[in-house]
């Protein structure tokens, strides 16, 4: 007589319906803090809209009101008129300019360092020190040089200023890069005649162009951010963002609805190219790991 034999399911997974509810419920809370966090983060982006579009007699009120009851534009209007367009176009000049230096200078940097230095080396530790330097060390030499060379409240000075300070980070994050794309491609090129900018454009470039523009958005960012140096090494003919917001309060009683409507104006660009940029910068940043 023929014996069955039935499978062992000691050892099996129990199915869905018979987990503790602890596991079941895990998924839930993580959901739910991460909802949370995204609302804390949020929130301030959300009241600095809501009082952009506020008119100044709803901005004292209490209890405050959470919408507008009477939208306006006015704010927009009037902050850029009292400073914050003048403000917006020099960032945007310092910070564009100093961007594409910091590229042109920071990628043959970059792959010298990547193909001619260990990737842990000194040289490596030493270039991104320098960005670690707090700004507040160099900035009383540079006041003091530029005095010198005629170079202080001008847009030359403080994009080399902005250069100084951003190209460190670029060259140590292209370098990084860099050494992901594997040295046969090169190799192969140049045994087949390609002429080094041939290297460049055909090889090379399409291989970086997640790395350049994530160092391009990053350096773009710091430099738009950027207060300190614009505050010393600058007077009255160059007023970038941060330093027109924070005339707001040193010249006047502050409008919070003008300095919601140009913060807004500041940051949208920003989150506009790294919302269609960020399949780039994910790309770069999980290079190290053999992403590509």
């Amino acid at each position: 007589m023929t014996q069955v034999v039935s499978p062992d399911t000691s050892n099996a997974m129990p199915p869905a319906e018979h987990e503790p509810l602890s596991v079941r419920a895990l998924p839930v809370i993580k959901h739910a803090i991460l909802i949370v966090l995204l609302v804390l983060f949020l929130m301030p982006l959300v009241w600095l809209l809501i009082t952009a579009f506020k008119p100044y007699s709803e901005l004292f009120v209490s209890p405050p009101s959470i919408l507008p009851k009477a939208p306006t534009l006015v704010n927009f209007a009037d902050g850029w008129a009292i400073g914050g367009g003048k403000g917006i176009g020099d960032s945007l000049i310092v910070s564009t300019i100093s961007t594409v230096l910091c590229l042109l200078l920071g990628y043959p940097a970059a792959h010298a360092l990547a193909r001619h230095f260990p990737p842990h080396g000194q040289l490596s530790f030493t270039i991104l020190s320098l960005r670690m330097m707090p700004p507040i060390v160099p900035v009383i030499g540079f006041y003091l040089m530029f005095q010198e060379l005629s170079l202080f409240d001008t847009y030359t000075g403080l994009i080399i200023v902005y250069t100084f300070m951003n190209l460190p980070l670029v060259i140590w994050l292209l370098a990084e890069f860099i050494r992901q794309i594997p040295k046969t491609y090169e190799e192969a090129a140049r045994i087949d005649g390609a002429p080094w900018y041939r290297l460049f454009l055909d090889v090379l470039l399409p291989l970086s162009a997640p790395a350049i523009l994530t160092a391009g958005i990053l350096a773009m960012i710091f430099a738009w951010n950027e207060f300190l140096f614009a505050l010393v090494l600058t007077g009255e003919n160059v007023i970038t963002l941060p330093k027109a917001l924070a005339s707001f309060f040193l010249f006047q009683q502050p409008n919070w609805g003008q300095l919601g409507a140009i913060g807004i104006v500041a940051i949208a660009p920003l989150l506009v190219v790294s919302y269609y940029m960020q399949r780039f910068l994910i790309r770069s940043f999980s290079a190290g790991n053999g992403g590509r």
